[in-house]
Order: structure tokens, then sequence, then C-alpha cells
């Protein structure tokens, strides 16, 4: 008795892994049109074509499988998100700094300035004791621009400069886009480092640090920062994220 109950046991055994993948069997036929038809039961077969019907038999996953295959997909939806959003945040990053050049202890920054669809790419000196940004005649010269009003300034020294009012189609600054710009255009003589003033009428809307190290401006040092921290957690997995635009100067778009 003992044994026939140790016998049983182990056929059990090897039956259960088994048992939990369920059969299924499915039946088709062909109709009058020569059409395959499939049906889950031989009963929904019409008496005429059962004998010629055939039976596949196929194997249903488990809701244990079904729920791993449905987490699997779920994994892996989760994951291209995730890299979806670390690509798009380093690109919102990259657009916050912008690389400058660093003489002594002035800083030139690029910006390109557009008029009548052309544009030139500057370096201006940034200068926060200038109120009212600056750009030299030479370098604009490409432009053929036409200013909307002319007079002249005493500069440091007692010399007269003649000064012209330009309003530019816009002035793009690392991430920013000012529109319709009025800007002070004057003439220079003698070889410049830089084509022009970077003044607080742009600089004074908006937040900047200069990493004198890297070379370069942050803007909006301290979402900047915050961005910094949040990819950090993204590339480890302990963040969603929704990207914000950074503050922008006064008047000013983000590109």
């Amino acid at each position: 008795m003992r044994r026939s109950f140790y016998a049983l046991s182990c056929m059990l055994c090897l039956i259960t892994p088994f048992s939990s993948m369920a059969v299924a069997e499915i039946f088709h036929y062909t109709d009058g049109n020569g059409r395959k038809v499939y049906v889950d039961s031989p009963h929904k077969i019409p008496p005429q074509y059962r004998q010629k019907s055939q039976t596949i038999t196929t194997e249903q996953r488990t809701d244990a499988e079904k729920q791993a295959s449905q987490e699997s997909r779920q994994q892996t939806s989760n994951a291209f998100q995730r890299k979806q959003q670390i690509r798009k945040l380093e690109q919102t990053i990259e657009k916050m700094t912008t690389p400058v050049r660093i003489i002594g202890n002035q800083v030139l920054v690029p910006v390109d300035v557009v008029w009548g669809g052309r544009k030139a790419s500057l370096h201006l000196l940034l200068d926060t004791g200038a109120s009212m940004t600056v750009l030299h005649r030479e370098g604009v010269s490409s432009l053929n621009i036409a200013s909307r009003n002319s007079s002249y300034a005493q500069v440091a020294g007692g010399g007269i400069i003649k000064t012209e009012r330009v309003v530019f189609d816009r002035l793009e600054l690392g991430p920013y886009r000012i529109e319709n710009k009025s800007t002070a255009v004057i003439e220079t003589t003698g070889q410049q480092a830089f084509d022009g003033l970077l003044g607080m009428d742009i600089l004074g809307g908006g937040q900047y640090k200069i990493d004198f190290q890297q070379r370069k401006i942050i803007w909006s040092p301290e979402k900047y920062q915050q961005m910094q921290e949040v990819l950090e957690q993204l590339k480890v997995g302990k963040a969603e994220v929704a990207t914000e635009s950074a503050g922008a100067p006064e008047g000013a778009k983000a590109l």
C-alpha cells in the first residue's frame, strides 16, 4: 500500500508542471466556396463538412504567463520612453549653455544678428555697466542695414562718433531669440577684439552665470542645476521628467 502511494505521488509530481498549461482545440473546414473557416467547437461545423474537418491543438498561456508577458512589454516601453526623456533633457540642458571667449577679464559672447533675411555672427563684449547694447558698424556691414535715425554722441576722451538706431529682425543669443530689437550701431576706428557691447537692456531681463573654468555662460542657472539633478536620477531610473523652458531675457523667446 505504501509503495502504491509513493508511485502515485511521483506520477502527480511529473504531471503537475504540465497541467498549468491549458490545451485548446480549434477546428477548421473548407466551405463550398473553397474558403477555410475556423471555429472553436465541432458543433459549429455544418454537418456536410464535418467528415472533412480538421482539428488544430493549441496551448493556451496561463494567467501568470500572460501577466509576465505584459509586464515585460511594459518594461520595454518604459525603458524606451526613459531613453527619449533623457535625450530630450540632454538637448534642453545643452541649449542652456553658450560657449564664450575669455580674454583676460573680458567675456565675449556669440550673438547672431538678423536683418532683411541675412545673418551676421558677432562676438559682443559682456558689459554689465552698459545700459544698452551697441554694435560696431563694421561687424554688420554685410547686412546692408538701413538705420531708423542717426545722431552723434560723445565718448570717453571727448571724441564724437556717429550713432544710428537700427531695428533688427531679431537677435539670437544662446537659447533665446529677441524679435524686432532696436539697437545702436556706431562707427569705430582701428581693429577691435569684439563687435560691440552686450548691455543690460538684454542681460538685465534674465539670469545667467559665467563659468570661467568651462568658458561658457549658463542661462537660468537654478533651473540648469535642477535639470542636471533630474537627468542623473533618470539615468539610474529614479525619476520621471517633464522638461521646462529656461527663463528668458525680457522680450526673448526660446529657440
